[in-house]
């Protein structure tokens, strides 16, 4: 159980997309739930130190743990991020899986290698586990959306910005919540970014090609952006900076007016110029005086002054809200790390650039294979890495380590952890659960349902340990059985059982399933 609950503040954004509007556009069951986990707070829990890499100065961290416990220890010890990243499931119906290469004491890895090369089974070279089940159901999904945003605004920084990694799913209802939790105003971009450079075949439809990433500041005046840039491509450099001086320097010429109505100027031996309908001159006088002792002003043959512009002085092309130039992660990649949904550094490294400065805090709730982490420390900038998945934890500390970067491994003491991740957990917990089945006629509320001799069909209520609302059996959650749950059963049902994971730590843990049994 938490050690206790840590409140969310600063509240959503009033007079925006309030959720209870959004609700009644959505019309979903269950999404009143929301504010009472907001009256609950975010649940506090032991968390343990496994391991420091390195001195760590920088209090870099690395934890274990969903990211609502990871925002509430965050929050108690004061530590705030002045750049979320995060790329959580995209309710896709997606199952991913991975091989999980099992580490072996070095002596023995020859011997073990010649083993499973002359037996040729798989199975001994490395076992399968689910990273995570991108399954949800709309309703649950913006639900714990809304309680995981809520919890990292409460851990940013008053120059913090956090952008949010969706796809075509659910990416345009999330854009909402979004709008009342950091508020319309605080809206920066939609960064359209297209991971695919050539659709696969459909039909009856356009490829889908491109990611969502939505750009929110906390604050609408004061945050951090630096201007990013691309370099020039060699076609647009021939065509364009085809002229050079007379020291060899490439350059260009560019209009030397913008929209806007101005005065006349003196340009010497041209005459005094009035600019163009609707137009002024970009220059004062001041300004023009000396571009023309300068030569940074030209005249066509038809006497228009333009503004000489060289390349090597310019940045590149300003990145705009559409990024066709960075590539995914394939197999081959350096920096594969074998882990589905894996993003490119050059995707995180354009970010971190442009909304942090060096020694800034850089954090990401569903860090996966440690990308964010990793760039971030290449950039000199600390960082945050939290993931529920002992296989990203796995990844990314020794992705890390290979950087010669120093951080903690940490690990909350949910009771998520009995196995390799909460997937197996799950599938555990309901082993051990007599004559439990499947009830199509049952809402997904309930996991399934036992054969009763009195009382005929039993649902059977099961903790979700992927879900913070859920997985404690607090106000929140028993106002729901009682007022929506129950309420919806057929006529014919007369009994329910609602089962708790009880956790006890005495050396090594201890589990067992507690029965709670409710009759009307």
């Amino acid at each position: 159980m938490p050690i206790k609950y840590v409140p969310f503040v600063p509240e959503p954004i009033e007079g925006q997309a309030v959720l209870q509007n959004f609700n009644r556009i959505l019309k979903y069951k269950g999404s009143d739930e929301a504010n009472m986990i907001l009256e609950r707070g975010m649940p506090l829990y032991e968390l343990e130190k496994q391991e420091t890499v390195g001195e760590n100065p920088n209090g870099n961290m690395v934890i274990r743990g969903e990211c609502v416990s990871a925002c509430a220890y965050l929050k108690e010890k004061g530590i705030q991020a002045d750049l979320v990243y995060i790329d959580p499931p995209f309710a896709s119906g997606a199952d991913y899986a991975k091989k999980v290469y099992i580490r072996r004491n070095p002596k023995v890895a020859e011997a073990v290698a010649k083993a499973e090369e002359e037996l040729n089974i798989d199975e001994l070279k490395a076992f399968e586990e689910k990273m995570y089940g991108d399954i949800w159901e709309k309703e649950k999904y913006l639900n714990w959306m809304y309680e995981n945003l809520m919890a990292i605004k409460s851990i940013m920084s008053e120059t913090a910005s956090i952008y949010v990694h969706l796809d075509w799913h659910i990416g345009h209802y999330v854009k909402i919540l979004l709008d009342e939790i950091f508020g319309e105003d605080n809206f920066r971009n939609e960064i359209v970014w297209q991971k695919i450079k050539a659709a696969k075949k459909q039909a009856d439809t356009y490829g889908n090609v491109h990611d969502s990433i939505f750009y929110y500041s906390l604050n609408p005046y004061n945050y951090f952006h630096n201007k990013q840039y691309k370099e020039y491509s060699k076609d647009l450099i021939e065509s364009h900076y085809n002229r050079k001086d007379e020291n060899g320097r490439a350059y260009t010429d560019d209009s030397f007016t913008q929209t806007g109505q101005g005065p006349a100027r003196d340009f010497g031996e041209y005459g005094i110029l009035e600019p163009p309908s609707g137009k002024h001159w970009i220059w004062s006088q001041e300004k023009i005086n000396e571009g023309l002792k300068n030569g940074m002003i030209i005249f066509t043959s038809n006497g228009t002054p333009r503004v000489k512009r060289y390349l090597d002085e310019r940045a590149g092309i300003a990145i705009s809200d559409i990024w066709t130039d960075i590539f995914p992660v394939n197999s081959q990649a350096i920096e594969a790390e074998d882990y589905a949904t894996q993003k490119p550094e050059t995707l995180l490294d354009r970010i971190i650039k442009a909304s942090s400065n060096e020694n800034m805090v850089v954090a990401d709730f569903f860090g996966g294979s440690g990308v964010t982490a990793a760039v971030a420390n290449k950039l000199g900038r600390k960082f945050i890495h939290c993931d529920i998945g002992i296989n990203s934890i796995q990844t990314t500390r020794d992705r890390l380590k290979t950087d010669g970067a120093e951080f903690d491994v940490l690990e909350i003491k949910d009771g998520v952890q009995l196995y390799r991740n909460p997937v197996q957990t799950m599938d555990k917990i309901k082993s051990l659960i007599p004559g439990l089945k499947n009830e199509d006629s049952l809402d997904e509320f309930w996991e399934g349902a036992i054969s009763d001799s009195k009382y005929g069909t039993v649902p059977v209520y099961v903790p979700n340990l992927m879900d913070s609302s859920t997985k404690l059996l607090d106000k929140v959650l028993m106002n729901r059985i009682i007022y929506h749950a129950i309420p919806d059963l057929d006529d014919y049902v007369k009994k329910v059982i609602v089962t708790m994971l009880i956790l006890q730590v005495k050396k090594k843990y201890r589990n067992s399933l507690k029965k709670m049994t409710v009759q009307w």
